[in-house]
């Protein structure tokens, strides 16, 4: 017993020194696992202080180092999570996540396993002194459970306390500590090796981990926390080369404002390496590449306004700079277009002279204009004409263009015209823009209305030389000279009135249209023998006098009256033709009114065809009887198409506008003029009216034949005179043999090289269009054309070119006098000209002389073949002398032609007679005057009607031409055909462009 005593006073004892060593820290420790106040277990008062020892001594050895190593795990699990999380992908973000999840969790759990085990004796004893004294721990164990209220019924609980208090006393409390340090030791090392290892991960990427924490807690795809990726950047934007601005520098993080098109350079040195860098706006993505001098750069081709941004991806998350590069976008403006006097109205059925529309535009640019037309519009029909093809440089263009009311387009157009002048610019970048000028809207008159209001005027004229007439015819010439002198002076202003009068009614422009000039000189030649009845009156008056002033009068109201008539007849049959089309467009459009769908639209294209017909057959009633008959009809048949739709019978309107159409293709009268049967086309309208006039076989019938078949007998004439022409060319090319060309080809190399030699100090590209250098090099140009014409034979273009040569160096001394005081003046130009032009001088003649004796050869071994010419030229020399005395006789040619065909055939007998004396130039050059006079006694007459303003285009003077086939025996080869085709265009003997469609058709065909 003593010494259990003992023992159990040395046990508290040492407990006590134990307490005595604790640190205030370890008190700290062990207060903060005590079990909370008002929970105070029993065995507080007996055993607390000894557990809290034991516990104080374990918590001091192990609590620090076991934080260092939770913190490293968490460390490290963080970084773990940031590591994978910065693969930006849905599934690495989410792996990051769950991973910072989970270390969160497990530190929570550490710490509740840890307040778990110290508020529970048994198991603080097992924790702290199980594993170094297992024995002492278990029965201080088994003496906590006879603390148990089971375990106390029936015993006293002051021995129980008193066995417990022995129990923990009997513990080893520097077993504990020692167990306590091994622990904290190890503890403690897997702390560092944590750290290390964290260390370690991070000092291979150091901003990997902030890089997966900014990825990590991105949303939308952006990180919230910006980095910077570059260090140093730069920016170089180089505009569009179409600007042909120069590359300058923008400075980074700066608004700025850059053509659109402008290529944007950026270019730094990135700050942390392998990072996916690229350059975006927000939505597309421009990838960094590597320069090979430890930079990186991209390049942005600027569109619209961006804020351009350097941003670092990973996976589906950008990390983006904290500043932007704000870049405005100035786009290229369309062309802007100014039309004089636009926006405006114009009524072709005007009474002003609206038959040339002018067109005057200034267009511009503020880069370059590549192209200007002028935009026709007729409801969906649209024309395009160039007006200006431009070089893209041009940033300003002023032009003009005479629209005529007579214009193609225009006469196929009953809704209105929107003539617009568009330009197109040198925009490569969203293509070419087109700036349009407002517009000129031409408002078309009726179909009909133009035809209508030119026979009005000739209507006029004709009443006005009816009442001439009837004065002439009630006034005899009076027996007083004051009288008379008086009356006859009256005369002559009554022709002269006349005249003026039908001058105005053949010059006016009626919405486009004219009178034909053939009707109209046939109607002067009439008018111009009133004026000369009346004149001689006035000269000498007389009995006979008079009555010839009468006659020509009846004459020339008999002639226009007839003229009227005809012109009405045409007038309506081709009026009619036109609105024939309208009446199918009319039976289309109500066919189209049909379906559900398209009513609405097809009813609008009824009224627009209903409103065109309406006019054209009210035009139609001022053209003459059959204009009336006519216009009676589209009356009547609008009619039945307006009952039918008011009836919602669109079947029958279909029927009545294709029955129109019908009756419109043929536009004859309704019935004979004298009562004779119907036409095919029916009775629509009432009988008894026909076409007065149209069958007439008077004195003026007779005078419009007669000027129509004389005209008819010039145009067959022309055209064999021609063809005779072109014969006797050919005949003169034939007469050189190959013996000649080949000669002269030997011969013409050698001085082909003296004009190269000539012409080698002349500048090859000009300056400027009037500079002497560009005069020059026209000059050489022209040169050596010679020169190669020389080389290929051909002596005639070979003289041709050398005398354009001559002019042009002309020019071009003239060009250098005038700058030669200039600031860049050349003050050797005027002496290498003159050398030049002296060497050329030379050559020319030497060429000129050969192509002389070539044609002196060819005309003396074609002489048999040119005398047979001589006779054909002598023979149309003579048929144009008849021509002229019957169209005299007759009185069917004006004074203009009667004259030309005189001269012609003078010139044709000349040239005959030269022909036969074998002088093949002098022939051929009367044979060229006399076919000028020819198309000059043409001119006289004029055109025939529809010949005129566009109405039939060329065709018909084309094939009034004379064009021969050439026989088997005239095919010389490709190099014969070239020579005919370089001769044929360069025959004109004027006209400012001969030389250059010359040197473009040689090229051609080189």
């Amino acid at each position: 017993m003593a010494t259990a005593d003992s023992k159990t006073t040395q046990q508290p004892e040492r407990a006590q020194e134990g307490e005595v060593d604790l640190t205030e820290r370890a008190r700290r420790t062990s207060r903060r696992n005590r079990p909370p106040r008002g929970k105070k277990t029993p065995d507080a008062p007996l055993h607390g202080e000894a557990l809290r020892a034991l516990a104080d001594a374990w918590l001091f050895a192990v609590r620090g180092p076991r934080r260092h190593a939770v913190a490293a795990a968490a460390v490290l699990l963080a970084t773990i999570a940031m590591l994978v999380a910065r693969g930006g992908t849905a599934q690495a973000r989410l792996s990051g996540a769950l991973i910072l999840a989970v270390t969160v969790l497990g530190v929570v759990v550490v710490r509740l396993l840890e307040r778990r085990v110290f508020a529970s004796p048994a198991r603080t004893i097992e924790h702290v002194a199980g594993r170094m004294e297992p024995e002492a721990a278990a029965r201080a164990i088994r003496a906590l459970s006879l603390l148990e209220p089971v375990a106390t019924r029936g015993a006293s609980r002051d021995l129980a306390e008193l066995h417990v208090a022995r129990s923990l006393a009997a513990l080893p409390l520097d077993g504990v500590r020692r167990g306590a340090q091994r622990v904290a030791f190890v503890l403690g090392v897997v702390a560092l090796g944590l750290a290390a290892v964290n260390v370690a991960a991070c000092a291979m990427n150091p901003w990997a981990a902030a890089e997966g924490a900014d990825v990590l807690v991105a949303r939308g795809g952006v990180a919230p926390v910006g980095m910077t990726w570059l260090s140093e950047p730069q920016i170089r934007a180089r505009p569009p080369d179409y600007l042909h601005l120069e590359e300058r520098r923008v400075m980074p993080y700066d608004d700025v404002a850059l053509p659109r098109g402008t290529l944007l350079t950026v270019r730094g040195a990135p700050i942390h390496a392998g990072r996916r860098l690229l350059l975006t706006d927000g939505s597309a993505e421009v990838p960094f590449v590597d320069d090979g001098s430890g930079h990186v750069v991209a390049r942005w081709p600027l569109a619209d306004s961006v804020n351009l941004r350097v941003v670092a991806r990973f996976g589906n998350v950008v990390i983006p700079e904290p500043e932007a590069t704000p870049v405005e976008s100035i786009p290229d403006l369309p062309p802007l277009v100014r039309l004089e006097g636009a926006p405006k109205q114009i009524r072709l059925a005007s009474e002003e002279d609206t038959s040339e529309i002018p067109i005057h535009y200034d267009a511009m640019d503020d880069h370059g204009l590549r192209e200007v037309h002028l935009v026709l519009r007729a409801g969906p029909r649209e024309e395009r004409r160039v007006l200006a093809r431009l070089d893209g440089e041009t940033k300003t263009d002023r032009g003009g263009y005479n629209l005529r009311a007579s214009d193609a387009f225009i006469k196929k157009s009953h809704a209105p015209i929107e003539v617009r002048v568009e330009a197109k610019d040198n925009d490569p970048i969203t293509g070419p823009k087109w700036g349009a000028s407002d517009a000129i809207t031409i408002v078309p008159p009726d179909v009909g209305e133009p035809q209508s209001r030119r026979l009005a005027g000739l209507v006029r004229v004709r009443d006005e030389l009816v009442d001439a007439l009837a004065w002439r015819l009630r006034t005899p010439l009076p027996a007083e000279p004051k009288e008379r002198r008086a009356m006859l002076e009256r005369d002559v202003k009554l022709a002269d009135e006349g005249s003026e009068a039908l001058e105005t009614a053949l010059t006016t422009s009626y919405a486009g249209v004219r009178v034909s000039s053939r009707l109209g000189a046939m109607l002067r030649g009439r008018m111009r023998k009133v004026k000369d009845a009346a004149n001689n009156q006035l000269r000498s008056p007389s009995t006979s006098a008079r009555a010839n002033v009468v006659k020509a009068t009846e004459r020339m109201v008999l002639v226009i009256d007839a003229a009227i008539q005809g012109l009405g007849l045409r007038d309506t049959r081709g009026v009619a033709r036109e609105l024939a089309e309208v009446a199918e467009e009319l039976a289309a459009a109500a066919a189209l009114a049909h379906k559900p769908a398209e009513k609405v639209r097809g009813e609008q294209r009824m009224d627009a065809a209903v409103i065109v017909l309406d006019g054209g057959g009210k035009a139609m009633r001022r053209l003459g009887a059959l204009g009336r008959d006519i216009g009676e009809i589209v009356e009547m048949d609008l009619l039945r198409v307006a009952r039918a739709r008011g009836a919602s019978d669109l079947t029958h309107a279909v029927l009545a506008a294709q029955d129109l159409a019908a009756r419109l293709r043929q536009p004859d009268p309704s019935f004979g003029a004298r009562g004779g049967r119907p036409s095919q086309a029916g009775g629509e309208s009432g009988g008894g009216r026909g076409a007065p006039g149209a069958e007439d076989d008077g004195e003026a019938s007779d005078v419009e034949e007669a000027f129509n078949e004389a005209a008819r007998e010039l145009d067959k004439l022309a055209a064999e005179h021609a063809g005779h022409v072109g014969r006797v060319e050919q005949a003169l090319a034939a007469g050189s043999t190959k013996e000649d060309v080949d000669a002269l080809s030997e011969e013409a190399k050698k001085h082909a090289q003296k004009i190269r030699e000539a012409v080698r100090p002349l500048p090859n590209v000009g300056g400027g269009s009037d500079s002497w250098t560009s005069k020059g090099a026209a000059a050489r140009e022209h040169a050596e054309q010679m020169a190669k014409s020389m080389e290929q034979g051909n002596a005639a273009d070979a003289v041709q070119s050398g005398r354009n040569a001559l002019g042009a160096l002309d020019e071009a001394k003239r060009a250098a006098s005038r700058e030669r005081f200039g600031r860049f003046g050349d003050p050797n130009a005027e002496r290498t000209v003159d050398d030049a032009r002296r060497q050329m001088e030379a050559e020319v003649k030497w060429a000129e002389d050969k192509l002389e004796e070539l044609r002196r050869r060819a005309a003396q071994r074609a002489a048999p073949e040119l005398r047979e010419h001589a006779d054909t030229e002598g023979k149309l020399g003579e048929r144009a002398r008849e021509l002229a005395n019957k169209g005299r006789d007759q009185e069917a040619l004006p004074a203009p032609a009667l004259d030309a065909l005189r001269d012609a055939e003078e010139a044709a007998q000349e040239a005959a007679k030269a022909l036969r004396g074998g002088d093949a130039d002098r022939g051929l050059a009367k044979q060229r005057e006399a076919q000028q006079k020819l198309e000059m006694a043409r001119d006289a007459l004029g055109e025939g009607e529809g010949e005129r303003d566009g109405e039939s285009g060329d065709g018909d003077r084309a094939a009034r031409d004379h064009a021969d086939i050439p026989k088997a025996d005239a095919h010389k080869g490709p190099e014969e055909f070239r020579k005919r085709v370089i001769k044929g265009l360069g025959q004109p003997s004027s006209g400012k462009y001969k030389d250059a469609v010359k040197r473009y058709a040689e090229g051609l065909l080189r």
